[in-house]
């Protein structure tokens, strides 16, 4: 390795240094956006796993509420039955009984009208948990981006510095390689071709063929 090579090598470890050192406050801020990012998937696995209760919560008030409103409608018929025989005792009970399952059907569907209002508004809440994390992942990429941005453009700067200072290291490394290329070429011609060689022991071999008795 050239000493210049060697120059050029330390100069650029020096000066990754020096960005590492002045990176520091990016990747505190960096930091900050993960961890929001991770309080915010927290809240969303709580979020999703609190409106399943509540979706089971309506379709149990749905369910309820139609029970209630069959029950309902067979004790309806049942008094009309115990009316027409006339039997007292079962007209009291199908009476009672009808009034209740009324009553529960009534309760029920206010239950479910007001849970599958709250649902929507859970499934409103968590939509804007979900937009609320992809701003949040943009930002942090975006800063990101912004850093590696800074980063290059100090690390420019600090060789365009060194090359005014002491001249463009990259035009000795070049002319380093053009003389390795141009001794190797030089070589390379000095070196007899294939056809030159085969004709050489050709004619050592006839020349051996004259001697031989």
């Amino acid at each position: 390795m050239s000493f210049l090579k060697q120059l050029k090598e330390q100069v650029q470890a020096d000066i990754e240094h020096v960005l590492d050192r002045n990176d520091k406050p990016f990747q505190t801020d960096d930091g900050k956006y993960e961890a929001e990012s991770k309080k915010l998937d927290k809240q969303l696995k709580l979020w999703k796993q609190s409106i399943e209760k509540q979706r089971k919560l309506e379709r149990y008030f749905y369910q309820e509420w139609q029970d209630a409103k069959k029950m309902a409608s067979k004790r309806a018929e049942q008094l009309e039955i115990a009316e027409n025989a006339g039997v007292e005792e079962l007209i009291a009970q199908a009476q009672s009984e009808l009034a209740a399952y009324q009553e529960l059907a009534s309760e029920y569907s206010d239950s479910y009208e007001e849970q599958k209002e709250r649902v929507k508004k859970l499934e409103a809440r968590g939509r804007e948990l979900e937009f609320l994390r992809k701003k949040i992942r943009r930002m942090q990429l975006d800063f990101i981006a912004r850093t590696e941005e800074a980063k290059l453009e100090k690390n420019a700067a600090k060789w365009t510095y060194y090359a005014e200072e002491n001249g463009d290291l990259d035009g000795y490394e070049e002319d380093e390689n053009e003389q390795t290329e141009e001794s190797e070429a030089a070589a390379l011609k000095k070196q007899p071709s294939f056809d030159a060689q085969i004709e050489e022991l050709k004619q050592q071999l006839d020349k051996k063929s004259d001697v031989a008795p």
